[in-house]
């Protein structure tokens, strides 16, 4: 009898050693994949993270041509819900959608990956509405100035503009044909230049006049902890109570699964443990016989 009592033992020793593993193992598992999908979309060092609620608001003292790009991670636990939230809240703000591509990770959770064009003006509100999608876990924003770069332009531009006159102007006047040509030859060396900076300058408009917003939204099993230096010490012991029951309920649906893939092993090992044990029970008969 403590033969088998102590096989019995040694066998709810395993399981519950490989269990606490399984827990351990689920927990690390998931923020590796986290942080991994994190890591994936971490911003160019060019990129100022947020640091304030109004950060990356349009300043008065901000010049005129400024192109700007803002970076936005979010999380959620309702993809479809989020990704149909997000279509209604650029239409709103009278934005569209250059890129879009939904990916999985190894767990089959889904990562949308969106590059959305709004309206200047339309930003802030833009930014404050996709609050609702999910939780916003990072955020961060890139100011270029290009004021410079398009006044240049600018005057390049005129200056040719004035230089075609001038072509037009000696191309009324001229009566020989390799004069013509070669004024032709020049013209047309000039349109192509004119039309280059003017492509140029739609170019700068458009990307001052819309900006583009980077958006990933990541599908999580849990929404991570969105408690603050500012949060309640109320609010921290709920969430810390949430967690705790999350842990506890995700480590028993692991266990469960993790002992349905390990019965086969527990039975063969069971009879392999019963053998040796009527084996023994036999011996020591024949022994004392």
């Amino acid at each position: 009898m403590r033969s088998s009592k102590k096989i019995i033992l040694i066998l709810v020793s395993i399981i519950l050693v490989l269990s606490i593993m399984v827990g351990c193992g689920a927990q690390k598992s998931e923020i590796s994949t986290n942080d991994s999908a994190a890591t994936e979309h971490d911003f160019s060092e060019s990129s100022v993270e947020e640091t304030s609620p109004g950060f990356g608001s349009d300043s008065p003292l901000e010049p005129d041509k400024v192109i700007t790009t803002i970076d936005l991670q979010f999380e959620t636990t309702e993809f479809d819900e989020s990704n149909e939230k997000l279509n209604r809240i650029i239409e709103k703000h009278q934005g569209y959608v250059e890129y879009s591509n939904i990916s999985f990770s190894s767990r089959n959770y889904r990562n949308g990956d969106y590059v959305v064009r709004i309206p200047k003006g339309n930003v802030q509100n833009f930014k404050t509405d996709l609050n609702t999608i999910g939780n916003k876990t990072r955020e961060s924003v890139n100011k270029q100035d290009v004021t410079k770069q398009y006044t240049d332009t600018e005057s390049r531009l005129k200056v040719l503009e004035v230089k075609e006159e001038r072509i037009l102007s000696l191309m009324e006047k001229a009566t020989k044909i390799e004069d013509i040509i070669a004024l032709e030859s020049e013209l047309s060396q000039i349109i192509y230049e004119k039309e280059s900076l003017q492509s140029n300058l739609m170019d700068l408009d458009d990307k001052v006049d819309f900006s583009t917003i980077n958006l990933y939204i990541q599908e999580v099993e849990k929404i991570s902890s969105t408690t603050t230096p500012h949060t309640t010490f109320g609010t921290k012991v709920i969430d810390a109570i949430n967690n705790s029951i999350y842990f506890f309920k995700n480590t028993l649906q692991r266990l469960i699964i993790f002992l349905i893939y390990l019965l086969p092993f527990i039975v063969i090992f069971g009879i392999i443990g019963f053998a040796i044990y009527k084996g023994v029970i036999k011996y020591r008969k024949n022994r004392k016989g």
